[in-house]
């Protein structure tokens, strides 16, 4: 009888334990392939804008706009961040003096956003996390403008569309109240309409602005 009980304890843990084991590597599974897909757009962002190398060396060549002042990464666990992470991903700053609405020294700041599809959707939660960062960062270094890149698909190594679109093109945001008003009963295919402007056609230099 002793050891019939014991038996039974001994595959309950097993039981337990196996759930367990694969209820946690689904989970990092997930996070692992998800992080790798958002990194890599992140990285491809980086390579195809006309971002300095090390902020000095390649300014003269004509090609060079902004320099890479931070590009955060989101590290969490259990529900513990830093404040970092709350930050969109890229910090730049204008680096040169073509631009007819940068000055030199300016700041934006760039989210990166992959999706398999064409999907404009934004997180309400992640949107007022960057706003906030974006005022709190103002007594610092104040950043003039949030852009959002969307990459869509992936092919060659590159995704297939690129859109880089500027926050008040997809909501309102007010610092008083920390709402956030997206455009009214607006479909997806009347966004994609009205965002189609934003669309790169070559997909380089995505950060040029003149």
């Amino acid at each position: 009888m002793t050891m019939k009980i014991l038996n039974r304890f001994i595959d309950d843990c097993v039981n337990v334990f196996q759930y367990r084991f694969m209820d946690t590597f689904q989970y990092f599974k997930e996070r692992n392939k998800n992080k790798y897909l958002g990194d890599r757009f992140e990285e491809w962002v980086v390579k195809n804008s006309n971002i300095s190398k090390d902020g000095c060396s390649d300014l003269d060549t004509g090609k060079i706009f902004w320099r890479l002042l931070d590009w955060r990464g989101d590290k969490y666990v259990e529900g513990y961040r830093p404040l970092s992470s709350s930050s969109p991903d890229l910090l730049l700053e204008c680096a040169v003096d073509r631009s007819r609405i940068y000055k030199v020294g300016e700041i934006i700041a760039v989210e990166c956003k992959w999706r398999s599809k064409v999907g404009f959707y934004l997180d309400r939660k992640d949107i007022e996390k960057y706003e906030v960062y974006m005022n709190i960062n103002q007594l610092n270094r104040p950043i003039k403008s949030l852009f959002y890149v969307f990459g869509f698909g992936w092919v060659n190594d590159a995704p297939e569309q690129v859109y880089v679109v500027p926050a008040r093109e997809l909501y309102d945001y007010n610092k008083d109240t920390g709402q956030v008003t997206f455009p009214a009963k607006e479909s997806e295919s009347e966004k994609l309409e009205r965002l189609k402007r934003f669309k790169r056609k070559d997909n380089r230099c995505l950060m040029y602005i003149e």
